[in-house]
């Protein structure tokens, strides 16, 4: 869905990117999807494959020792866990946040056992996921049914840590 704007944040590391790896990013603990680092390409950037242009303030994170972090609340040093389309993950760390307000799309996608999960990633043809065959695919160019890498998890977080409780995101 088009139309909403917000602060989105750009994550840059100390470490270069791989094609093929990203930040797995959500906003709801249970539902992420993998945002693909700007290593690809393009005619309107030059690449930053140190850069994943993640998406809203309010959507997580996970850090290198599995908690997670709002995005807002990361900062420079924090450790996060990079993530390849392989499903391989590395610690990378956190140079410096960009924060500035732009359009976004609202994305919603369901895992392979329904569960619901959504994002709000930037509207730009140069935020890009990564599909189920592997390609990197611009968020601009999804359609409803395509397939796309992500994660899912049972547990719920509280402060970023995983607990077992009942709750309801949405």
């Amino acid at each position: 869905h088009e139309g909403h704007s917000g602060d989105r944040v750009c994550i840059d590391l100390l470490s270069m990117l791989e094609e093929g790896e990203g930040l797995l990013i959500g906003s709801t603990a249970r539902a992420f999807v993998l945002i693909h680092g700007e290593t690809v390409p393009s005619k309107f950037v030059p690449t930053r494959p140190f850069r994943v242009n993640s998406g809203s303030v309010d959507a997580y994170t996970y850090l290198a020792d599995g908690s997670t972090k709002y995005l807002c609340e990361l900062t420079s040093g924090d450790s996060v866990l990079v993530v390849s389309k392989n499903g391989h993950s590395r610690a990378a760390t956190v140079g410096r946040m960009k924060i500035e307000s732009r359009p976004f799309i609202l994305l919603r996608f369901k895992d392979e056992n329904a569960n619901e999960g959504h994002a709000f990633i930037q509207q730009a043809e140069t935020v890009r996921l990564v599909s189920q065959n592997g390609d990197v695919c611009s968020v601009t160019d999804l359609s409803v049914g395509d397939c796309i890498y992500g994660h899912s998890s049972t547990s719920t977080r509280h402060v970023g840590q995983s607990i077992s409780a009942p709750s309801e995101e949405r």
